[in-house]
């Protein structure tokens, strides 16, 4: 019986599952964290980052800053600094994975309100986004100030501010603004204080407004905004997709990419190395895009239906690309506190599996890759629910969700033969892992593979480390579905096959090793 490498397909009829594929599955993945071989095996653990929260209440956000530095010896070469941000209930703090330093004017510097704060930097400045503040923090001197222009004035529509910011072509890129949700709104070049959009000679350079300017107001509401390249600017709208193409201040254009497909609101986008981007559609599902082509579903004919349910007024949605599992985190979450069900897309594979944390307060609310020197900070930080960063540990790989069991499971089959006759499963035989814990086995039989998957188990067992004797349990049904599984705290487990032998009632025996 194969992995199923082709992780989850809920597309199709039981009777029909695509080979290599899983009518359920949950917390696993097609390579081994621990190894990076191409074994079934449990997803890595969350562990803390830092072990104290800086204030109470979800993160709102996170990101870091880079400065040069200069080496102090022969034995590192100390070429960079990381400063690391975070907000947290309206609070500024930089952090390192031992301690919060809360920002000078930081304390209940942002929205307390705003399930989620967006933040961009330029020349080691970060400019906050959350429709109510104007503030910047300098990661130097760990200070928050009043984010003030001069010239100009910062788009605002009465008390509301901007929700969205970016950074493009080395300008503040922000959108958002209530009651103006069309508009986009751009500052000087390389100066993210001016915001003069008729200086007394106009350049190619100056601060620039969609009502300002020739290309215009995007046609859709900007939900999101994806800075593709220095050339390529990407609004993602409620129910479309235009791009900006050139510098709005050189004649730059305002293109319709899509007219049918929009994006989940926020920063429901990442980017991947080879210049492609993933967003969350606004009706749901996961799409590619690639600058000069149609977005492409990645999730049509697998979890297409699962996307489509989710309410993107009550669920958060952020998106990071792993580059040490080679796809796409895709986070879900409940604003509401309640179970989440998250993503990954293995491109490796182009296969989705699901992951579930036990405990509500670890779904995130905020995602970011840190790419940091040290082995250990080059991960995906999350921000919980419950104001603590955690990280995806691959490295030990972590056995449990910062404490919590890991439940970890996949349905193989369902096992059945041309022309549907009735089987009798005689012997399995298992190889788990060197080192790995070991695993559960459940077996489901009925009448047809729906049946069977809604059972109960037939028999069950273990499968203990390493290669396993045969054993002989048996089950009759014309569909037989074998569960693997680990939900022990502590515990993790890989597997490199499963051989099964059938009866067949109506023909011969068949082997599968």
């Amino acid at each position: 019986m194969p992995w199923p490498v082709n992780g989850l397909v809920d597309a199709v009829a039981y009777e029909n599952q695509p080979r290599g594929s899983s009518v359920d599955l949950q917390n696993v993945r097609a390579f081994d964290p621990a190894t990076g071989r191409s074994r079934g095996a449990q997803r890595a653990g969350l562990a803390k980052y830092v072990d104290a929260r800086t204030a109470d209440g979800q993160i709102q956000e996170m990101g870091h800053v880079v400065a040069r530095a200069v080496a102090t010896g022969q034995t590192a070469l100390t070429q960079r600094t990381i400063i690391n941000y975070t907000v947290t209930n309206g609070t500024v703090a930089k952090f390192t994975s031992s301690a919060f330093t809360t920002a000078t004017n930081g304390s209940g510097a942002l929205s307390t309100t705003a399930p989620v704060v967006f933040s961009t930097q330029l020349d080691g400045v970060v400019y906050f986004a959350d429709g109510a503040n104007e503030k910047k923090w300098t990661a130097s001197t760990n200070t928050v100030a009043t984010w003030s222009a001069s010239p100009g004035t910062l788009p605002a529509s009465g008390s509301d501010r901007p929700r969205l910011i970016e950074t493009w072509r080395g300008r503040i890129v922000m959108s958002g603004l209530k009651g103006d949700e069309h508009n986009w709104f751009m500052s000087e070049m390389r100066d993210a204080n001016d915001w003069d959009y008729s200086p007394s000679t106009a350049n190619a350079t100056q601060a620039v407004a969609g009502n300002q300017q020739e290309a215009g107001k995007n046609p859709d509401i900007i939900n999101g905004m994806i800075p593709f390249s220095d050339d390529i600017l990407v609004f993602l709208g409620d129910h479309s997709i235009y791009q900006m193409t050139g510098d709005p201040a050189e004649s730059g254009r305002i293109d319709a990419i899509s007219t049918s497909i929009g994006g989940a609101w926020g920063r429901a986008w990442c980017i991947a190395p080879d210049g492609s981007a993933y967003f969350f559609g606004s009706r749901g599902g996961v799409y590619r895009l690639v600058p000069g082509s149609k977005p492409q579903s990645v999730t049509q004919g697998s979890i297409e239906e699962r996307l489509a349910d989710v309410n993107l007024d009550t669920s958060l949605v952020r998106m990071a690309w792993n580059d040490r599992e080679k796809g796409v985190n895709v986070f879900v979450t409940d604003l509401g506190g309640g179970a989440s069900t998250h993503y990954f897309y293995d491109t490796r594979n182009n296969s989705w599996w699901l992951d579930k944390f036990a405990t509500n307060d670890h779904n995130p609310t905020c995602v970011h890759v840190f790419d940091g020197d040290a082995v250990a900070d080059r991960a995906i930080l999350v921000g919980g629910q419950d104001g603590y960063i955690r990280k995806f540990d691959h490295d030990t790989p972590a056995s449990n969700d910062d404490a919590t069991a890991i439940d970890a499971y996949a349905y193989l089959g369902p096992i059945q033969l041309q022309n549907r006759p009735k089987l009798m499963l005689t012997e399995m035989k298992g190889s788990v892992g060197t080192g790995s814990n070991p695993v559960t086995w459940d077996l489901y039989a009925a009448e047809t593979a729906e049946a069977a998957k809604a059972g109960s188990s037939k028999a069950n067992g273990t499968f203990a480390a390493g290669r396993n004797r045969s054993d002989r349990a048996r089950v009759i049904g014309h569909d037989i579905f074998i569960r693997v599984r680990n939900n022990t705290s502590g515990q993790k487990f890989s597997m490199e096959f499963l051989g099964i032998e059938v009866d067949s009632f109506d023909g011969p025996r068949t082997r599968q090793w």
